[in-house]
């Protein structure tokens, strides 16, 4: 991406969003990566990066752990282990063993998610899996850096060896200790160490009387350091060892580097790649941590902010712990159609245009860097192919150059190097000189751009560009909203009206004597003055009209509301009534099947006698088959009704509609979509589920409301309460059928809720409960693992069940 000048990122506020991004990676080399990390303008680019970052967010909001954690640096040790026979120190072997194991571990975690996600698994490819040098290391190292006392035989059988000799020594040298104990001769110090040799203080006076060798005298005098002579070949025999001890360490650092060297390259290359994910990771948490998504790209010159927070201000009131003290942030609505290439935003000064345009170029160099972005996800953004910022603030007396000098000589050097489709954002233009030569060089400039088709966002105060984004066909006026009843300003941008200063409105508030203000309108001019009271009353009658609007909103939502109220009512009676013509229906078909019974019994019997006409039978039974026919046929019509309200459709459910679960009966309104889980309301309940275990029923959405007036909703064959699934279930005490069969139930309530792990707790005993439990779960093609509990969380008395 082009960009001018050199400080874009840091005027734009890139490098503050970088900073707060690298606090959240987990190595070295991912905070080198990040800091080279440039906004790019191709499309394939940005298009790869926000992908990237929109799987990295899914994984984040994911159960299950991401196994990257924070790895080391073992750069250093990759270059000192590429001399022939160099030896790298035992740290450096556990350090590496980790990255081996970190590589592994997140390429498997890609592998089984390729299809979920297809672009990290991709980044993924470039992990090396290095089973055999992880086996290596850890048969000589242990996890805390030490070398194993089997890491060769040949160790082994020294630190036996040494480990004896000790032993022996200390046997020497307290039994040594205690004889000059009994004789009076030692000070009350015990034995210790001096030259690396074992030793006892005795008091000076005796060190005659005391047979063997002194190494060492205190500092007063009193007392010398004697190594006794019985343990003089005892010590030698154990500097002896440890010299051994330490060739042999050395002979099995320089293998253990020789396999380092040889596999230094696949070692950087994961080294790399987890770096490469860190990132994305890094990018997806900030993102989490804005409150922000992915938006939409652009393939249009159409620019449309939505509900967009400023970064910045945003992340500067996460640092504020008090919620009471941290600023109000107005969100940002901004929409430039493909066609209006110029936005002229004027308004007083400290109103936030500054901050406003400021807000479009960092979200815009943000999504092509690949990071999400604090605002509505359906914004629209467009790649642009660079981005020249004019802040107006670069003065320099180094070079000699006025605020106007350093202007002219930013709009030089964007003209050689701006590519169509940039972005342009020019601050308080025309400011630093005179007002009609500097508007007419702006304008003339503004236009130069639009001929390329850029986008332009410009702040001023000055009339003639208001005028000219007001008449070319290209620009268009927009303000930020200014409070007159209070004469503050309201933060929120508005598109079309241009905005005054409010300078005379302002002084006069401030108290500025009047006699000032008078003569300074009659020096600004009738025209001029007529022109800002225009544009003040028009923002006026705007204000009106908008809180007009809003009242209206507010109405038409209220009697929409009550529109929807009276409709449920409606839809709650037609249920009853139907419920209570279903039931007498029923009722009257069951006592029409009792009294056919009846007739025919009573018919059968005359028959018998000979005492009925044949005709008159055939009439009775017809009058009680019809009957029957009519009852049956108004159930019929229910059955139609109630299957008509829940026809399923065909396509996907989103937040509002009415759905049901696939493998059960209740319905409800999905309030929540997150990813690859959903949120059910039913019965006023919140049920949790995966979102492709629903179906969308095309159920008219205002009888969403029925479902709260019952007091239970049937799932199946069972109670929705009894849908509610706890982590675990105890069966303790129970005899082992009534256990299986409480299991049972338990791990099928725990499938259908789409649980992925419980526990049985069954008590430990003589394990024959366990036993029992753990063949039953064998036999289930729903248990996808099961094993029993660590200690921490049961031990023996626990079994975990992980469920497909």
């Amino acid at each position: 991406m082009k960009r001018y000048p050199d400080s874009l990122l840091d005027k734009l506020g890139f490098e503050h969003i970088r900073e707060a991004a690298l606090e959240l990676t987990q190595s070295v080399r991912s905070e080198e990566v990040l800091e080279a990390l440039q906004p790019s303008s191709n499309p394939k680019r940005v298009q790869l990066l926000t992908e990237q970052t929109k799987e990295m967010l899914d994984i984040l909001a994911d159960a299950d752990p991401f196994p990257l954690t924070e790895f080391p640096e073992v750069r250093d040790y990759l270059s000192a282990s590429q001399a022939e026979g160099s030896l790298i120190p035992l740290p450096a072997f556990v350090d590496i063993l980790k990255i081996c194991a970190i590589a592994r571990n997140v390429k498997k975690y890609f592998k089984a998610r390729a299809e979920i996600y297809p672009q990290l698994t991709r980044v993924s490819e470039g992990l090396i899996p290095m089973k055999e040098l992880e086996s290596h290391i850890k048969g000589k190292v242990t996890e805390h850096g030490e070398l194993r006392d089997d890491a060769s035989t040949e160790l082994q059988s020294i630190r036996r060896k040494l480990n004896k000799r000790k032993s022996d020594l200390r046997t020497t040298i307290n039994r040594a200790m205690s004889k000059a104990s009994k004789d009076g001769m030692a000070s009350d110090e015990g034995a210790t160490i001096r030259n690396g040799r074992m030793v006892i203080p005795i008091q000076a006076e005796f060190k005659r009387k005391f047979q063997g060798f002194v190494h060492d005298v205190s500092a007063s005098g009193q007392t010398v350091y004697i190594e006794p002579v019985e343990a003089l070949n005892m010590n030698n025999e154990i500097r002896q060892f440890e010299a051994e001890e330490q060739r042999e360490i050395e002979r099995i650092l320089r293998e253990l580097t020789k396999h380092i060297r040889q596999n230094a390259e696949y070692i950087e290359q994961n080294l790399e790649c987890l770096a490469e994910i860190d990132v994305i990771a890094a990018k997806g948490k900030l993102t989490r941590k804005l409150d922000g998504l992915i938006p939409i790209i652009s393939e249009k010159n159409y620019l449309s902010i939505k509900e967009a927070y400023n970064p910045i201000l945003r992340l500067k009131n996460l640092n504020i712990r008090k919620e009471e003290n941290r600023e109000k942030i107005v969100p940002l609505f901004l929409k430039m159609e493909e066609d209006e290439r110029c936005l002229m935003i004027t308004g007083p000064n400290a109103g936030g245009k500054s901050v406003a345009m400021k807000t479009v170029g960092l979200l815009a160099l943000m999504m092509q860097s690949g990071f999400g972005v604090p605002a509505d996800p359906t914004s629209e953004i467009p790649i642009f192919s660079g981005i020249f910022v004019d802040l107006g603030d670069d003065q320099s007396i180094e070079n000699d150059l006025s605020t106007f000098s350093s202007r002219l000589q930013w709009m030089r050097e964007t003209i050689n190097r701006f590519e169509a489709g940039s972005l342009v954002l020019i601050d308080e233009a025309a400011a630093g000189t005179d007002p009609e030569e500097g508007g007419a060089l702006f304008q003339s400039f503004i236009e130069r751009m639009l001929e390329d088709d850029c986008k332009v966002i410009v702040t001023t105060h000055h009339g003639s560009l208001k005028v000219f984004a007001h008449e070319h066909e290209m620009a268009v006026n927009g303000s930020m909203e200014f409070d007159q009843a209070t004469l503050s300003p309201t933060y929120k941008f508005k598109k079309g009206i241009p905005g005054s200063s409010y300078a005379f409105e302002i002084a006069q508030r401030m108290e500025l004597n009047e006699e000032v203000l008078k003569r300074a309108r009659v020096l600004l001019g009738e025209a001029k003055n007529k022109m800002e009271s225009l544009i003040t009353e028009l923002e006026t009658k705007s204000q009106q009209a908008a809180e007009l609007k809003e009242k209206y909103t507010k109405l038409q939502e209220k009697a929409e509301s009550e529109r929807k109220k009276f409709e449920n009512k409606i839809q709650a009676i037609e249920k009853d009534k139907e419920k209570i013509r279903e039931k007498a229906l029923k009722e009257a078909k069951s006592i029409m099947d009792s009294a056919n019974q009846r007739v025919e019994q009573a018919v059968q019997r005359i028959v018998e006698q000979n005492k009925a006409d044949k005709d008159e039978i055939k009439e009775i039974r017809k009058e009680v088959d019809e009957e029957k026919k009519e009852i049956d046929r108004s159930l019929q019509e229910i059955e139609e009704k109630k299957e008509e309200r829940e026809q399923v459709s065909d396509d996907p459910p989103k937040e509002g509609d009415q759905v049901r679960f696939k493998d059960g009966n209740t319905t409800g309104e999905l309030v929540e979509v997150n990813g690859k889980n959903a949120v059910v309301q039913a019965g006023g309940l919140r049920l949790k589920t995966k979102y492709k275990n629903l179906v969308k029923v095309d159920q008219p959405k205002k009888k969403k409301k029925k479902a709260k007036a019952r007091s239970s909703l049937i799932v199946g064959d069972s109670n929705l309460t009894s849908g509610l699934v706890k982590p675990s279930l105890e069966v303790r005490g129970l005899r082992t059928d009534d256990a299986i069969h409480e299991v049972t139930q338990y791990l099928d309530r725990a499938v259908f809720r789409n649980m992925n792990q419980v526990e049985i707790i069954h008590g430990k005993g003589d394990g024959i409960l366990r036993s029992q439990i753990q063949k039953y779960l064998e036999k289930r093609d729903d248990v996808k693992h099961y094993e029993t509990a660590p200690i921490e969380r049961g031990g023996a008395g626990c079994t975990i069940v992980e469920l497909k």
